[in-house]
């Protein structure tokens, strides 16, 4: 009779993600930050933003974490369709 040996288990490696990009500049930080306020007090989601422009959810998810630095075109288009002027989204 052949004894089964079942290989030893790796320990588990935590798959949170982190919130924002640690190097990611301040300018960037502050533009997720108050892009999200602004998709949130407009009452949309994430896929309403993708309906509605064209860009990806994942992008925007990646975006309101500062890990894609968007153009000057997606931040004036994401910020019309929160209904906000773009200097808004760009003030600390």
């Amino acid at each position: 009779m052949t004894e089964e040996f079942k290989k030893p288990r790796s320990p588990q490696k935590s798959r949170r993600q982190p919130t924002a990009k640690e190097d990611a500049p301040t300018e960037l930080l502050i533009f997720a930050r108050n892009f999200k306020k602004a998709r949130l007090e407009a009452g949309l989601s994430q896929r309403d933003i993708m309906r509605m422009t064209g860009i990806s959810q994942n992008y925007i998810s990646f975006l309101e974490r500062s890990f894609y630095s968007p153009s000057l075109s997606y931040m004036a288009l994401l910020a019309r369709v929160v209904g906000k002027p773009l200097h808004e989204l760009l003030e600390p």
